[in-house]
């Protein structure tokens, strides 16, 4: 699973942003523009762009649609890397650990392989939305994992 993973950012990673512009489809929804453009003003300023939900609702949700992407992908590519950790024998919290740290070096390639890509950019800020979402992730399955155990202490069984 975490090679389907590094597999998967390598191919939208080698995309030029022109082939991965949502902005031509978002415009399509119209009342969800509408809608983003009357939220509570929601302005920031990421690597030196502006990020305005009254100013430019098609780019603010493009904004969170590609940062969300980001979390889901390294989040899920994360735990799969922890796994295949554990079942190699890093035991405790040293396979989190380490799973971390690959993580922050993939998304560091990647943003570095992206500088090459026409139209594209590395931002080495993105590498830090990249672990946040292998934290998250990390996180959810670890509670969701100990709920489980607790519930079920005779484990998968048998059937």
């Amino acid at each position: 699973m975490a090679v389907q993973r590094e597999l998967c950012i390598a191919y939208v990673s080698n995309q030029p942003f022109a082939e991965q512009d949502l902005q031509p489809r978002i415009e399509h929804h119209t009342g969800l523009v509408e809608r983003v453009r009357e939220l509570p003003p929601v302005s920031f300023s990421y690597n030196g762009q502006q990020v305005d939900n009254r100013r430019d609702p098609v780019d603010f949700l493009q904004f969170w649609l590609r940062k969300g992407a980001h979390v889901i992908l390294y989040g899920v590519l994360g735990v799969a890397l922890a796994a295949a950790l554990s079942g190699a024998g890093f035991g405790g919290r040293r396979h989190w650990a380490l799973a971390g740290l690959l993580v922050v070096l993939v998304g560091a390639l990647d943003e570095w392989h992206q500088t090459f890509v026409p139209g594209r950019t590395g931002r080495a800020v993105d590498v830090l939305v990249d672990l946040a979402g292998y934290a998250v992730m990390a996180f959810l399955f670890s509670y969701t994992a100990r709920k489980w155990h607790r519930r079920h202490p005779e484990g998968y069984g048998d059937d």
